[in-house]
């Protein structure tokens, strides 16, 4: 099997593998604390306005998402993974508007199967997206979100992505990585005790900082403490959904 990291969502080579997406600041994230806070579920919207759509028809949704890192208008929430930890969210879905990861998970939605990715769940990721590439007999890629306008690779999820590369060829080794996964697995071995200061001197970490979420540099930068793989599927109605992949085996 195949392991690549894809650190431009263009680079991406095959369009069968098993995906991961990174976006370690902060859509992955969130989805991730959204799913074990309990949301039963997350409708990654690809744009703002396709998430304002989705919430006139599902009116008992939360809204959320940013739009230069900021809660746009009207919106319930914004995509602070830290503030959704303090919250009691039980019980009500999401619709989730991101910059990049919500458009990217929209991209590649037509894959074999796409999960979600961070540090926060990079060897249950791992775990799972081996198990689902066994499963349906393709590669894997780890795929980064990028910068806003996806040209431009984004240190934190070079490192998330390098975290799930490593994590991979451990539990596997007969694995085949293509030089960008070992380049990847390489950078986050070389910054894996200092992840808090890497994000925060990240481009978009900096950004993050001076807009005031600080919180969610240091939240996002811990490294194995969720067992939650979101899973990209499509609801009863046709809409893709995230879910934890275990509750959908």
């Amino acid at each position: 099997m195949r392991f690549d990291v894809a650190l431009l969502p263009d680079l991406v080579k095959d369009g069968e593998s098993v995906f991961a997406v990174v976006d370690v600041l902060r859509a992955s994230s969130t989805i991730v604390t959204l799913l074990e806070g309990g949301v039963p579920a997350v409708i990654p919207a690809a744009s703002v306005d396709e998430a304002r759509r989705l919430r006139e028809r599902l009116p008992d949704h939360l809204l959320c998402g940013e739009v230069d890192g900021l809660p746009p208008p009207g919106f319930d929430y914004g995509n602070s993974p830290a503030e959704f930890a303090g919250l009691d969210l039980r019980s009500r879905p999401a619709i989730l508007a991101t910059s990049n990861g919500t458009r990217i998970l929209n991209d590649l939605s037509q894959s074999p199967a796409v999960l979600v990715g961070a540090l926060l769940n990079r060897e249950a990721t791992a775990r799972a997206m081996l198990a689902l590439a066994a499963e349906h007999s393709r590669d894997a890629t780890v795929v980064c979100a990028a910068a806003p306008n996806g040209r431009s690779i984004a240190l934190e999820d070079a490192l998330g992505a390098g975290a799930i590369a490593e994590a991979a060829l451990r539990l596997d080794p007969s694995l085949q990585p293509s030089d960008a996964a070992l380049f990847a697995r390489d950078a986050f071995l070389a910054r894996r005790n200092d992840l808090r200061h890497a994000l925060a001197c990240a481009r978009h970490g900096a950004e993050l900082i001076a807009a005031g979420f600080a919180a969610d540099i240091e939240y996002c930068a811990r490294l194995d403490v969720s067992s939650v793989v979101p899973l990209l599927q499509r609801d009863a109605g046709g809409r893709l959904t995230l879910r934890p992949a275990s509750a959908l085996s």
